[in-house]
């Protein structure tokens, strides 16, 4: 029997991919902070996250600071 892997929805583009390779993140009050396996989470794909566009409405949706944001979302590339 094969193993299938989870599959997630990215909430910018609506992309379904393997849950590995999307960002996983969650709303902490109101700042975005990346999953530490409590509460609800939503996840990225990384297209969305090199994409100057989406990154824009996100932070529009989520109300956050843009540097901060973006910042949290580079590290978050770089390390996965």
């Amino acid at each position: 029997m094969k193993n299938s892997q989870p599959i997630r929805m990215c909430i910018s583009c609506r992309s379904r991919q393997p849950q590995n390779s999307l960002i996983r993140l969650k709303l902490s009050g109101e700042d975005v902070v990346v999953y530490n396996s409590l509460g609800r989470s939503f996840y990225l794909c990384k297209d969305c996250v090199k994409n100057e566009k989406k990154v824009k409405g996100l932070v529009k949706r989520f109300k956050q600071d843009e540097e901060r944001f973006i910042k949290l979302l580079k590290e978050l590339l770089n390390n996965g």
